[in-house]
């Protein structure tokens, strides 16, 4: 077997780390709409999650990291930022 010298193997490692996703949580509340409303989120033109509002308009969804936006039922469309780890948020659907 062919032995890796040490810098190799670090800059395998740096490299597998580098591909793997950094996921936030997303969190807050939205206003203007009632509790079960489900409110889509995209990246560009596709969808990649929804959100469903709960009682007192919070909600709690897993994105990787990126900029999404978010459509309200009136039609209001909302930029959000996904960062890692948890943010808390607030969406003005009215």
């Amino acid at each position: 077997m062919k032995k890796l010298s040490k810098s190799s193997m670090v800059i395998a490692l740096l490299c597998a780390a580098g591909v793997q996703a950094q996921v936030g949580v997303l969190q807050g509340t939205v206003t203007g709409v009632k509790a079960g409303t489900v409110l889509p989120v995209f990246k560009g033109e596709a969808k990649v999650a929804d959100i469903k509002v709960e009682e007192g308009g919070k909600f709690s969804v897993a994105l990787a990291t990126g900029v999404y936006t978010v459509n309200c039922p009136n039609g209001k469309v909302a930029k959000v930022a996904a960062l890692n780890g948890a943010s808390t948020i607030s969406i003005n659907c009215q």
